[in-house]
């Protein structure tokens, strides 16, 4: 069981990753499959499905402790079984539509990439006198 929680943490997780922050076919997959029937609310990407991961990785980790030796009084379940918990109760509160900063949602990140895509395209055609400091020496 242990295992099982800890690998669908792990790809629960990863599928976030890729919905957050890639440009790829999986990331496009991930946000399209988030915004259709898998969707609970404008939340579900940026807290529920980090939180849902977490839980699972920590609580795998959790379900391992007894085949290891872990004995129930020990802090590290102590603080497993606190994390778990309060990633489910993290999970439960994405729910509500409360409005996030804008780097929490993947529409964010996306244009933020194709903003430095287009610059970086720009930049090679014209090139740049930019130093980053945001003044030119015109």
């Amino acid at each position: 069981m242990g295992i099982t929680c800890i690998l669908l943490g792990g790809f629960t997780f990863s599928f976030w990753w890729f919905a957050m922050f890639s440009d790829s076919d999986w990331g496009e997959a991930a946000r399209e499959m988030l915004d259709g029937g898998f969707s609970l609310g404008r939340n579900t990407i940026a807290v529920i499905e980090p939180a849902v991961g977490l839980c699972f990785l920590f609580g795998g980790l959790l379900g391992l402790a007894d085949p290891v030796g872990v004995d129930e009084n020990s802090p590290v379940r102590s603080f497993l079984t606190i994390f778990v918990l309060a990633m489910l109760v993290v999970a439960v509160l994405g729910l509500v539509p409360v409005r996030l900063p804008g780097w929490m949602y993947p529409e964010w990140h996306e244009e933020r990439r194709w903003r430095r895509r287009e610059q970086a395209e720009w930049e090679a055609k014209y090139g740049s006198d930019d130093e980053g400091d945001g003044e030119t020496d015109w």
